[in-house]
């Protein structure tokens, strides 16, 4: 069984290889492939940072509170999370070569 660390670590592993192979391809520049290896680490880490802040508040709810309103707790601490952390995507890959042809700004689905 693949612990939580290692299956990060292949899932950057095939990100990395991915822009890679957009990079050897030309469909992207070098500053494109930084900031996509960049943004990607940040995401990562943000996500990682904020679990681990939030893991003893969790903790705590399960005990006076019952999984479940843990849980709904946590989802929306998560939820909560990706959004900022798609807002600030956002505006970082408008700094892409090719952010003209992405819908940047379109509505979240």
């Amino acid at each position: 069984m693949m612990s939580g660390q290692d299956d990060a670590w292949r899932q950057r592993q095939e990100w990395i290889e991915s822009i890679t192979g957009l990079r050897d391809g030309d469909a992207i520049s070098e500053r494109d492939r930084e900031i996509l290896y960049r943004e990607y680490d940040r995401m990562q880490q943000s996500v990682q940072e904020a679990m681990h802040a939030m893991a003893p508040e969790y903790a705590r709810r399960v005990r006076e509170d019952g999984k479940e309103s843990a849980d709904e707790w946590i989802h929306a601490r998560t939820h909560e999370l990706g959004v900022e952390n798609g807002r600030r995507l956002r505006q970082e890959l408008k700094e892409l070569s090719f952010a003209d042809e992405l819908e940047l700004d379109a509505p979240a689905r």
